[in-house]
């Protein structure tokens, strides 16, 4: 006689504590990674996890829009799709995952600014004029490595060797070292030769990007030095491979945005097309001739 299995009544909470317990909890971002993934599961009503379908997904994103940005409700879905899945690779979960095949809402390419050489001057000089010059070092460190603003500020004077600086508490959570010129090295030995070089100036530069009325897309205040970097980088003809490794990304795709700043980007698009090298009698060469009344 076979015994009928019991019903799986964890929820959806269930589930993220779960996850946390076994997984979660290593990560870097882990607490705000629990605390959205708990207010997730209150937006969807925390439901039976085993009853769960990708439809009870589509009904939550349709009411979601009208609420958030695309790219909020797609990190939302991913945060949720992984917690399946690693539930699943770690033997906790064996019910498929509900989001597997569930696409991510398209979003339009976000628009990057970034500060022309102008800019940048007239930047430093109103920062380098401020009593505490922290603003005015990290910015500066910004510029100069592509570093976030959050990488910067938190630098010390241990992660400083031979001209180079070693960024660990990164996003990816591996470290990175860039070069720096001695002269700008020398700068922030100067500082202090034990603990963080800086204090906290993210209030310090927004102030300072207002005073110049600096115009920014939404979201991308401290971000715009990075961009600046990796924008003037490629301007200069730098290689798009070593801009990958500079900046810590882990895909070519996220890289790739800045592509188009290089001087001879798609240039071969004239060279190498099916009509290039068809000769001159192809193209239309019909002059207007100017006409006289009378």
């Amino acid at each position: 006689m076979s015994l009928t299995p019991k019903p799986d009544t964890r929820t959806l909470l269930d589930l993220v504590q779960l996850w946390h317990d076994h997984h979660g909890h290593t990560l870097k971002s882990a607490r705000d990674r629990l605390r959205s993934l708990r207010k997730l599961c209150h937006a969807l009503d925390n439901p039976r996890a085993e009853a769960f379908t990708a439809q009870h997904w589509a009904k939550y994103r349709t009411q979601r829009l009208q609420e958030v940005k695309p790219s909020t409700l797609n990190h939302e879905h991913a945060y949720l799709k992984a917690m399946f899945s690693e539930l699943e690779r770690l033997d906790l979960w064996h019910q498929g995952n509900p989001l597997a095949k569930v696409r991510k809402v398209r979003t339009d390419e976000t628009e990057m600014a970034y500060l022309d050489h102008a800019q940048i001057r007239r930047l430093l000089a109103h920062l380098k004029a401020k009593p505490n010059r922290d603003c005015y070092f990290i910015t500066l460190l910004c510029l100069a490595t592509g570093a976030r603003w959050s990488e910067a500020q938190t630098l010390r004077a241990e992660q400083l060797a031979q001209d180079r600086v070693t960024f660990v508490a990164t996003k990816s959570g591996k470290s990175r070292t860039v070069p720096v010129s001695p002269h700008l090295a020398g700068q922030f030995r100067q500082r202090r030769s034990i603990g963080r070089l800086f204090g906290n100036a993210y209030k310090a530069f927004q102030s300072a990007v207002q005073d110049l009325a600096i115009q920014l897309p939404p979201g991308q205040l401290t971000h715009v030095l990075r961009h600046t970097f990796a924008s003037h980088f490629m301007m200069n003809g730098g290689n798009i491979l070593v801009l990958q490794r500079i900046l810590g990304h882990q895909s070519i795709t996220m890289t790739m945005r800045y592509a188009h700043f290089a001087p001879d980007h798609l240039e071969e698009a004239a060279k190498l097309n099916p009509v290039a090298n068809l000769g001159r009698h192809f193209v239309d060469t019909h002059k207007k001739t100017a006409t006289m009344d009378g």
